[in-house]
């Protein structure tokens, strides 16, 4: 078992984490979902939180290989999939890889299947986040505006080191930021909803326009005021709300 499951409700949503996540901390998010009509599945990735210890490649070829043979075996009679940041990435990969038909999307602050940009800099800084936990600190006071508590990005920090693998984060960075498979996905006409944070200075609703856009035909984008990049942690109770809104109308 590669995930944690909750709820039991028809409409199955596979929740992919982010960079820096796992699948048991999602953040007070994860306490507000419906359980009734929901059935979550919290996935980790190989390298992180239950499977830390567990090995492999680290590609996103090797991730979506793993996940389309969880979602494929669930005979799900509705099945979304949620990502977060680098998850957005991996949930496009599924969408395309996967035979079972997926009823929507959603992303909070997803990054696109065209890749990320990096100048110089601040390239050096993400490649150098699977060894040094200052890089992973920097990195989310930079996304999340620079505007929240320390104790907060203490806390984000010692979680993603207690949880993931150095490695698999080193080489999940290159999986997301360097992939290449928009033109794969053609024309999509599924719901997408992607929710963005004004303070995020990286993924942003013009970002998501025009890398996600072109892609699918049915795609919301909303900003969430005086958010970053963690909405899940910044504005848990907003994003769940708006995030069960639009599932339900699946």
């Amino acid at each position: 078992m590669s995930a944690i499951v909750k709820g039991s409700g028809p409409h199955h949503v596979l929740v992919l984490n982010g960079w820096f996540g796992h699948a048991a901390d999602w953040g007070p998010f994860a306490q507000y979902l419906d359980v009734d009509s929901f059935t979550w599945h919290f996935w980790d990735y190989r390298g992180y939180g239950s499977r830390i210890a567990e090995t492999g490649e680290f590609t996103l070829e090797e991730i979506s290989a793993d996940v389309v043979t969880y979602i494929d075996a669930l005979d799900a009679p509705k099945l979304s999939i949620l990502g977060h940041s680098m998850g957005g990435v991996f949930m496009q990969r599924v969408l395309l890889d996967s035979a079972t038909p997926i009823a929507s999307l959603v992303g909070i602050s997803s990054v696109p299947a065209a890749g990320t940009p990096f100048d110089p800099d601040s390239r050096a800084l993400f490649t150098s986040a699977g060894a040094n936990p200052d890089s992973r600190r920097a990195i989310i006071d930079f996304t999340s505006g620079s505007k929240q508590p320390a104790v907060w990005l203490d806390d984000m920090t010692a979680s993603t080191v207690q949880h993931s693998a150095a490695e698999a984060v080193e080489k999940y960075f290159y999986a997301w930021a360097d992939c290449s498979f928009a033109e794969e996905l053609g024309a999509q006409n599924l719901p997408i909803y992607v929710l963005t944070g004004e303070l995020d200075p990286a993924v942003t609703s013009s970002v998501v326009e025009a890398t996600f856009g072109p892609i699918y035909t049915n795609l919301q984008v909303e900003a969430l005021p005086d958010v970053g990049h963690y909405a899940i942690f910044e504005h848990p109770l907003g994003l769940a709300s708006r995030v069960l809104s639009f599932l339900k109308e699946v």
